[in-house]
């Protein structure tokens, strides 16, 4: 772009001033497509398009992943990337993970929505701790920020959405600037739901309609920050975050029994802080600490024993740091080395309990190089992970080397095309209750080994005018897990072990399109979909008889649409999940077979500015089609149901 102009000074002498050529690109252009591992990410912008209850509703429209959903507010909600399971997705909180390392499975229920500013899936920044290289995929929640306009010291969010089945949830948000270089947060929100659904069994001819029972659930969250900028180059965060909830299990429905007792209270608090230092224009510096403290209890009051109930308490405890240098010797070139030292330790009120103590030592060294059209990107990770318990045998010390390598080519200038391929090996480690849970548990397993190799393109572009954006990704790829940890039955068929006996081979495609249209100054159409295609088989035994079957819960297609229209009067946005059969077992026959669903949920919104405050009003109705699905067999997901949320801002 050539801009030439003219100045006229005061003695009317007239002066040619020649600019340079400056070159004005949407971001998305050059940040979707330019990742060598997979990059998927959802600003507040676009998760402000997605119906949703909570966060996990939203998680579910990237491409490749399966969010394990038990039902309602309350239900447990994991999430698997590419058919490797739960326990090999790391969930990130503003870049620090989050851990649980009695079951290893991170459920994302536990977060909100209302605070969250960007998801990603697969960040490759190398300036980072080591232990968010230690997975085969990492999904990172980043939270609010604040922002304050020219001499105003304070930000007040105020919102309140309530919805079907008797869900309450208030929330406050207070932003503070002290000063020049200081600012604070601390956000506040309960919620509170009946979920008592209603829901149809099904037996042949005859139908009975039912309610889901002890489905409620409380729920208290508050989470305050602080913000320092020493300097232009010294930044210092803190955080502290409190969650309790209390909650009914609602259970299987299995032979007509909608019935349940059982309760579960979950109370956690951890504390994060993150210092970052620019010491010279080549070297960066960043230290990262956690502490945190977890607490379940579960109650069974209809168990059969001989107290009559099953009443367990379970605790953890995580004591965290992390250290990470970035060296950047030549232009293009970026290394960066990270070490972190974790301390986790867990008990019960279980007689004989291990209470197992795990000390853990990654240390990562990492480089990105971009030549000219070229990006290359290796990591070598180790892993050294040693146990302690104070009843039985300790699982035996575990240390290896894990590479990732990769690279990505772009052969034309004009247009952002990217041909990418990486490959990468990793494994994770048994989890507390792998190893030591009480007749199940085997000290001598093996970490589950991962290979991932993936293919692909990536094409954005400007088309016109009247579409600023376009974007279409396609991978395909090949991941194998050896040595899968699987429970298996003893002689006695209620008593089953763990063992490492399980091989699976995973085939998968997936495409990603965005549209965006602007057809008028004030109408703008974006359209967003996802397809994936997941061939998923176990391959452990020729014999058996789930040899080259489906692995379960993971359905061959699935896909996503998301179609929106803003407008200078009201917004709205359409959106859509498909997922095929599955398998509730490992043996693909009808009795296993899970129905495929779609499921269509639909949104209108609008902000209005009154002075000094912002009024936003939100209606949504998700499963709008009232269609009856499971996630997990027996577990019978919500129907149609509707909420509204207001929100003041000051």
């Amino acid at each position: 772009m050539l801009i030439q102009g003219n100045i006229v000074s005061a003695q009317d002498t007239i002066k040619a001033l020649i600019l340079k050529e400056i070159n004005v690109q949407d971001s998305r252009l050059s940040n979707d497509g330019s990742s060598i591992i997979p990059l998927q990410r959802m600003d507040s912008v676009r998760l402000e398009k997605i119906p949703s209850v909570q966060l996990a509703d939203a998680v579910k429209y990237f491409s490749g992943v399966t969010v394990k959903d038990y039902g309602g507010v309350g239900g447990l909600k994991t999430v698997s990337v590419r058919s490797l399971g739960a326990n090999h997705t790391l969930v990130s909180y503003d870049g620090l993970p989050v851990s649980d390392y009695q079951c290893g499975q991170i459920n994302i229920g536990r977060f909100s929505l209302d605070n969250i500013t960007m998801i990603t899936l697969n960040e490759t920044d190398i300036f980072c701790p080591a232990r968010l290289f230690s997975s085969a995929s990492v999904l990172n929640f980043q939270t609010t920020r604040p922002v304050f306009s020219a001499n105003k010291p304070f930000n007040i969010r105020l919102s309140f959405c309530g919805g079907s089945f008797l869900l309450l949830n208030p929330s406050l948000l207070v932003e503070n600037r002290i000063g020049k270089r200081v600012m604070t947060s601390v956000n506040t929100e309960y919620i509170y739901n009946k979920g008592e659904y209603p829901f149809i069994i099904q037996n042949g001819d005859s139908i009975s309609k039912e309610r889901r029972k002890n489905t409620d659930i409380q729920i208290f969250r508050t989470e305050a920050n602080c913000f320092v900028h020493f300097s232009s180059k010294q930044f210092l965060s803190a955080k502290i975050v409190y969650y309790y909830s209390e909650q009914g299990l609602p259970g299987a429905v299995i032979l007509y029994n909608t019935q349940s007792r059982q309760r579960m209270w979950e109370e956690n608090v951890f504390m994060q802080l993150h210092y970052r230092y620019a010491i010279t224009q080549k070297i960066n510096y960043q230290v990262n600490g956690k502490i945190n403290y977890g607490y379940t209890r579960y109650l069974d009051p209809d168990y059969l024993n001989m107290e009559g109930k099953l009443d367990n308490k379970y605790w953890q405890r995580e004591y965290y740091i992390s250290n990470a240098l970035l060296y950047k010797p030549l232009k293009g070139l970026s290394i960066s080395f990270a070490n972190d030292l974790s301390l986790n330790n867990m008990n019960a009120s279980l007689q004989n309990f291990s209470n197992p103590t795990r000390y853990s030592c990654l240390s990562a060294v990492s480089l990105t190089y971009n030549y000219k059209k070229m990006n290359f990107l290796a990591t070598l990770l180790h892993t050294y992970v040693s146990d302690r318990v104070q009843e039985a045998e300790a699982a035996n010390n575990h240390q290896k080397f894990t590479p990732t390598i990769g690279i990505s080519y772009t052969p034309f200038n004009k247009e952002t095309f990217t041909v990418r391929v990486f490959y990468k090996n990793i494994f994770r480690l048994p989890t507390f209750n792998d190893l030591y849970y009480r007749l199940v548990g085997n000290t001598k397993l093996s970490p589950e080994n991962t290979h991932q190799i993936n293919v692909g393109m990536t094409w954005s572009k400007s088309l016109h005018r009247t579409i600023p954006y376009f974007l279409l990704a396609a991978d395909v790829y090949y991941n194998q897990i050896k040595d899968k940890i699987i429970a298996v039955p003893n002689k006695n068929l209620f008593v089953w072990s763990m063992l490492n006996l399980g091989e699976v081979s995973i085939t998968g495609v997936e495409v990603q399109n965005v549209l965006e249209i602007k057809a008028h100054k004030f109408i703008v159409f974006e359209l967003t979909t996802n397809y994936t295609f997941q061939y998923a088989v176990d391959i452990t035994d020729k014999k058996s008889k789930t040899y080259k079957n489906q692995i379960p819960y993971t359905p061959k297609h699935s896909g996503s649409g998301i179609f929106s229209i803003q407008t200078k009067w009201v917004n709205c946005s359409y959106s859509v999940i498909y997922v095929g059969h599955r398998y509730m077992l490992g043996q693909n026959i009808p009795t296993n077979d899970i129905e495929r669903y779609f499921d269509h949920s639909i949104a209108l919104y609008r902000t209005f500015k009154l002075k000094n405050t912002q009024l936003t009003l939100r209606a949504e109705c998700l499963n709008l089609l009232n269609k009856q699905y499971e996630v997990v067999k027996n577990y019978p997901m919500t129907g149609r149901q509707f909420q509204g949320k207001i929100i003041f801002t000051w």
